[in-house]
Order: structure tokens, then C-alpha cells, then sequence
């Protein structure tokens, strides 16, 4: 129901009182009514997406505010809990009259000579009464892989052009274009292994003097969506994830920065690569940190399931949800496609319309589909399913049987044989928690996936358990589905899924031995192993500290063929394969 939340504020006393303010919401679920010293400033629809309020008029500079918000949750949708309320940051800004509202930074990579281009589009927004002349001046800096953002240090690089002249007309919205050549020298590639990141700085001045500037990571990389499959920076992989609820027994919906890390690094761990994460716009410090670990994202809008009151063509709310969420996060790397629903029941112009909105007002150069419960049912045609009008297939399967998961594969194949198929969600049933939390049959059905070649990935519903009321839900008010329960307590399902996530097929050791088994070709996960570490721990002798070392591997292609490395000690006690990034993915076991 409604819930109404009021702050006190000042004003700093040091901000001009010529600049224009503005209250903005990270997120507010569902319905927002926003009010300033009894004034309604304005009202807001959609719980996981920013907006905001200009409130130079209503601000009283010289003592204190009251901000009044009414949040409604009575909207319900999905099997997830609708924690009601102000679940992202709130802030007040200060600009001049012309401000930069975003810029959107598109990287084109040429992966033959190792340059780039870059495209940057700037929008302006002019609140004054007069036109304005200004000039808008880029500045880009590589930040490399960031493991420690303390530690980061910024490289700027040497530019060629970029700055633009332009005017912005009075109570105008304009967007600004900029393009920028980087030599190979300059770039590095953004890669879910190798996350490079850079920083673009957008400084707006008129008339010589800064106005306003605005920082914005971002990656370079190349994603193609292929008939055969998926392909990053031109190489195809096949690559397994985990789906996400943003819940938590402790702070609900809200992500902070330890819940944030501890889900990231344990997917990770997991080699998880690529997923749709959830069926809502996930939170700021939650993509930030996927782009510095590299775990690719779908993203979507909380369209849910039959009967769900937004499914219609051309419906403005929703189109209204995919603009804001692709605003904000077109900037980030993980991002690498947009998804318009899951789960939707006679839905194929409500598809179609928001689609196409994407490709032609929104994001032109990702992917974009939708997660489909209904493309491989009796009775489903090209004609009745929005998978059509879909840049892949994006699946929904749940089933205790390997048979089943690839007789529903083989009809959508059958259905569109042009199409790539991502199982958006794959699972088998909730599978409780203590020592007995093992998915059924998932060694199986995970194999049957693999041989596939036309799937590119799949991501287990779920990574968490979560608080629910949906029917089914046991006792406990959690959905159990998760290899993690809702305290992040790993379950023994972790291991098994970590197993058959992990990048190589076999490692083991015997004495001073190991051995290690790339998988092939056409096996579930597949990618090149780059910059891929052992480390290793030897027996303790009586007497004698035990050692520990490191071994380099080459880069090995899928179907590279098993390698044996040997290490001087009397005998292993273990070896762990360790990603570049630091995650040890793999334990190995003794050798049979």
C-alpha cells in the first residue's frame, strides 16, 4: 500500500543562487508523489528506474526544506517481493541554465588493426531564456582493469579534434555529436576475462568558462548476434550465468556495495559470464561493479508474466521504462543487450512495437528480444510469437529430464532456424537448503544443453534464494531455488554448478604432475583461455614449510588438447585454476 517518507534539508549556503535545482530519485517502487515545503512538484510511475524534478521555485534558500514522497507498491508483478519504498539514492543538484544531461559513449573497435572509434552523444538541455552558444570538449583516459579502485590510476590519451561548437535554444533540448579515432596503441579490448574500462570526461563551457563536465565509464568492445552464435571482440563463445533476484533477509531490495560484491565475486567464482540477470533495471553500483569483473547483462523491464496490464502495442508507460533504463546504462560495458518482458502471454505486437522502439529511438546498436515461456508450445508459430521480432531466441525452460530441454531446443530450432538460442532461464525446481541442496539431474541436463552448438549459453534460475509470496513459496517465505540461500550461504549446489561452469573439462594431479583439459569445440562453456593462472600448494614434509607457487598457461582455444605441466616437489597437495581477474574457478581433484 502507501507509505509516505519526509526529510529535512538545507541548501548549502555557498551555492549560487542563479543555478537551477533539481531532485533527483535513483528509484522509487512503484508509484511516487513528490511534494517540496507542501508544494507538489510531481509524480513518477515505475519502481526500478531514475527521474527528476526541477525545484528552483519551491526551494526556500534560507531554512530548512520538508521532502515529502507517497510511495505506493499496491502494483505487483513476478514471483519476486515488492519491497515498497525509496530503494536507490536520492540527491539535490545544482547547474546553470545549460547543463549536460548524459552523454552516451558507442565504441566501434576495428578488431583487424587494433583501432577504435568512439561516438559520443551529448545532450544539452537549456532551462534559461536565452540561446546559448557553447562548446563541448572531450577528454578520454584509460583506466585499464580495475581490481582495486583505490589503486586505479588514469592514463589520458593524446586526442585528435572532438571538441564541437554549438548553440542550445532557449527552454532547448539538443544532443551534440562526437567522433574520436584511438590508434591501436591506445585501446584495449573490454572482455568479460579482461575488463578494460576507460573514462570519458564531457566539459561544457560558454564563452570560455566551465559551465558544467561529466564523467561516464565505458569499454570497448565488439558484440555480433550471428545465426551460429554469439561473438565477442570476433571470437564465439559459449559462456554460462546465473539469474539474480535483487533481495535480501537483511536489506531487502537496496543493493549496498558488500551484497553487491560478495554476489558478484561468488558468480565469478562460478565462471558465470552471461545472464538476464532479472526481470527489472538493476542498480548503478551493481553494473559498475559487473563491468569491472566482467559478467555481461541483459537488461530488462519488469514485464512479467500472463495477464500482465502493460502488454499492449505501442504502450507509452513502458516505452517511457526502456527509455529511462537505457539512458542511464548505455554507458556500461556489461550491458551487451536490452530485453522488453519476460514470460508474456499474447504478446506479439506489445514485442514488436517496444522492439522496435528500441532499434529505432533508443539503442540502435545492441541486441534486443525478449524472454519467451511460450515459443516452443504446441500451436506457436512465427506468427504468434515475438521471438520473431527478436535479435535471438531467448529461452525459458524448466524440466527435470535432459530429453525434454532438448525436444523444447529442437522445435524452437525447427521454428527459427535463423535464430541463436539463449536460455534466459533454465532450472529444475526449488531444491531447498542444508546438506541435501543439489539441482536434480543437473549434470545431465547441462551436458544435453552443450550439445547444442546453436546455444549460446544458458543462466540457472537461480543464483539466490529470495523472499516471496507467490504460490509454492515453502514455510520458510523464501523461493529456494538459489546455490546460495538468501544469507548468501553457499549451498553444495555451488560446487556441482561451478564444475560444469568452469572453462577447462578436466584438471587434476598426481605427485608432481597436473594435468589440464581445455573443452572443445563445441562443448558448453567454450572460449579461449588468455592470461588463465595454476597456483599451486606442495605436500608439508615433516620438518619443512610447505611451498606454493604460480604457473603461467598459454592462451588455449577451445579443442586446444590436453596439457601436462610438471613442478618441482616431492608431491601436490592441490592445484587451483585461477581467472586473470583474480577468481579461482576450479579446484583440482587427484588424479584416477
Amino acid at each position: 500500500g502507501k507509505g509516505w517518507y519526509q526529510r529535512e534539508f538545507t541548501v548549502p549556503a555557498d551555492w549560487p543562487k542563479q543555478r537551477r535545482l533539481r531532485l533527483r530519485f535513483e528509484a522509487v517502487y512503484h508509484e511516487a508523489e513528490v511534494s517540496l515545503n507542501g508544494r507538489f512538484v510531481g509524480s513518477h510511475i515505475g519502481g526500478y528506474t531514475p527521474f527528476e524534478f526541477d525545484v528552483t521555485e519551491a526551494v526556500m534558500r534560507d531554512k530548512p526544506n520538508i521532502l515529502t514522497v507517497r510511495a505506493d507498491n499496491t502494483y505487483r508483478r513476478g514471483a519476486w517481493w515488492a519491497w515498497g519504498g525509496i530503494s536507490r539514492s536520492v540527491s539535490l543538484k545544482a547547474n546553470r541554465d545549460v547543463r549536460i544531461v548524459y552523454q552516451h559513449i558507442r565504441s566501434e573497435p576495428d578488431l583487424v588493426n587494433g583501432t577504435a572509434r568512439l561516438f559520443i552523444t551529448t545532450k544539452l538541455d537549456n532551462s534559461g531564456a536565452q540561446a546559448v552558444n557553447a562548446r563541448l570538449t572531450p577528454a578520454i583516459s584509460a583506466l585499464g582493469v580495475v581490481l582495486d579502485r583505490a589503486a586505479v590510476v588514469e592514463r589520458p590519451l593524446a586526442l585528435n579534434g572532438g571538441a564541437v561548437e554549438v548553440v542550445v535554444p532557449a527552454g532547448g533540448v539538443i544532443e551534440a555529436e562526437t567522433t574520436l579515432e584511438l590508434d591501436a596503441a591506445q585501446v584495449r579490448l573490454w572482455h568479460f576475462d579482461h575488463p578494460h574500462l576507460y573514462a570519458s570526461r564531457m566539459t561544457l563551457e560558454v564563452d570560455g568558462e566551465a559551465h558544467h563536465a561529466r564523467r561516464d565509464r565505458f569499454g570497448i568492445r565488439k558484440v555480433d548476434i550471428m545465426p551460429d552464435g554469439f561473438y565477442l571482440n570476433g571470437e564465439r563463445v559459449r559462456v554460462p550465468g546465473f539469474n539474480r533476484v535483487s533481495d535480501s533477509n537483511t536489506t531487502g531490495n537496496t543493493e549496498p556495495d558488500e551484497l553487491v560484491r560478495r554476489d558478484v565475486d561468488l558468480m565469478k567464482s562460478a565462471s558465470a559470464v552471461f545472464s538476464r540477470l532479472m526481470h527489472s533495471p538493476q542498480a548503478p553500483n551493481l553494473q559498475d561493479y559487473m563491468d569491472e569483473r566482467g559478467l555481461m547483462t541483459v537488461a530488462e523491464i519488469p514485464v512479467w508474466g500472463e495477464g500482465d496490464p502493460q502488454v499492449f502495442s505501442d504502450n507509452p508507460l513502458t516505452r517511457q521504462w526502456l527509455r529511462e533504463m537505457i539512458e542511464r546504462d548505455y554507458n556500461h560495458p556489461c550491458v551487451v543487450g536490452w530485453s522488453t518482458g519476460n514470460e508474456i502471454v499474447r504478446h506479439t505486437d506489445y514485442v514488436r512495437t517496444m522492439n522496435d522502439a528500441v532499434r529505432r529511438e533508443l539503442d540502435p546498436h545492441r541486441f534486443v528480444g525478449y524472454a519467451s515461456y511460450t515459443a516452443f508450445r504446441g500451436g506457436v508459430s512465427p506468427a504468434t510469437d515475438g521471438v520473431t521480432h527478436s535479435d535471438l531466441a531467448m529461452l525459458n525452460i524448466y524440466s527435470g529430464k535432459a530429453q525434454d530441454f532438448l525436444n523444447l531446443i529442437h522445435t524452437v530450432r525447427r521454428r527459427w532456424p535463423e535464430k541463436p538460442i539463449f536460455l534466459s532461464e533454465f532450472g529444475v525446481g526449488q531444491i531447498g537448503v542444508g546438506d541435501a541442496a543439489r539441482v536434480p539431474n543437473f549434470g545431465a541436463i547441462w551436458s544435453a544443453i552443450g550439445q547444442e552448438p546453436y546455444v549460446i549459453g544458458g543462466a540457472l534460475w537461480t543464483f539466490n534464494d529470495y523472499r516471496s509470496d507467490y504460490h509454492g513459496t515453502p514455510a520458510s517465505g523464501n523461493r529456494e531455488w538459489g546455490v546460495v540461500d538468501v544469507a548468501r550461504n553457499v549451498k553444495p549446489a555451488y560446487a556441482e554448478v561451478q564444475r560444469a561452469f568452469a572453462p577447462v573439462g578436466a584438471l587434476s594431479f598426481s605427485g608432481a604432475k597436473i594435468k589440464l583439459a581445455p573443452r572443445g569445440v563445441d562443448a558448453l562453456p567454450s572460449y579461449t583461455l588468455k592470461g588463465y593462472t595454476l597456483r599451486w600448494t606442495e605436500r608439508a614434509e615433516a620438518g619443512s614449510k610447505a611451498r606454493s607457487g604460480v604457473i603461467e598457461l598459454p592462451d588455449l582455444a577451445p579443442g586446444a588438447g590436453e596439457r601436462e605441466f610438471t613442478v618441482e616437489t616431492v608431491g601436490l597437495a592441490g592445484v587451483t585454476l585461477v581467472s586473470p581477474t583474480g577468481y579461482e574457478v576450479l579446484a583440482a581433484g587427484p588424479a584416477q
